[in-house]
C-alpha cells in the first residue's frame, strides 16, 4: 500500500501567516472538520490538517524564514452561493461571482485574507457528451470566468 487509507494520492499543503485563524475561517465556510492540531513555539500551528467534504489540507504558520505560501484550491461544495455569502462575510474578497457554466458546473473564485485564491463549485447538471464547443452565449460566459482570473492574477502581479 503507498497511500494510507483515507487518504487521497494529492493533498494541498497551505502555509500562512495566522494558521489558528485560517482553521476558523476553513470551518465557517467550509464547514471543515479539524483533525489535528499541533502547536507551536510562540502560539504558532507547527501543524493542522483539516477535512472538507472527506478531502485533508494540511496547514502550518509561516515564519522563520519560512513565508507564507498561498495555495490555488478547488472545492466541490453543496451550494456554492451560500459558501460565496459565508466567505465575504469572513473576510474573502469575491474575484468570480457565482455563475452556471456549461460544463456542469455553478461556480465562483474568492481570494481568503490569506491570499488563497478557491474555486468553488456545485456540480448543478450532467453536461451532454462533449461535441464540439459552447454555444455563444455559453462561450460568453466562459469568456468572462477566465477573464476574471486574469484580473486576479494582474493585480497580484
Amino acid at each position: 500500500m503507498t497511500v494510507p487509507q483515507g487518504y487521497p494520492a494529492l493533498s494541498p499543503w497551505v502555509i500562512v501567516d495566522g494558521a489558528a485563524a485560517f482553521l476558523d475561517f476553513l470551518a465557517g465556510v467550509f464547514d471543515a472538520r479539524e483533525v489535528i492540531r499541533l502547536p507551536g513555539p510562540g502560539g504558532r500551528v507547527q501543524h493542522a490538517e483539516t477535512r472538507i467534504g472527506g478531502a485533508p489540507v494540511l496547514t502550518f504558520d509561516a515564519g522563520d524564514g519560512w513565508p507564507p505560501t498561498p495555495a490555488f484550491l478547488r472545492v466541490y461544495v453543496p451550494d456554492v452561493d451560500d459558501v460565496v455569502r459565508r466567505a465575504a462575510a469572513a473576510g474573502a474578497r469575491v474575484v468570480t461571482p457565482p455563475v452556471t457554466l456549461w460544463v456542469g458546473d455553478r461556480a465562483a473564485r474568492l481570494a481568503d485574507p490569506w491570499g488563497n485564491l478557491w474555486w468553488v463549485h456545485t456540480r448543478v447538471f450532467e453536461p451532454d457528451a462533449y461535441d464540439g464547443p459552447p454555444d455563444a452565449a455559453a462561450a460568453a460566459v466562459m469568456a468572462g470566468f477566465g477573464a476574471s482570473l486574469d484580473g486576479e492574477m494582474r493585480r497580484r502581479g
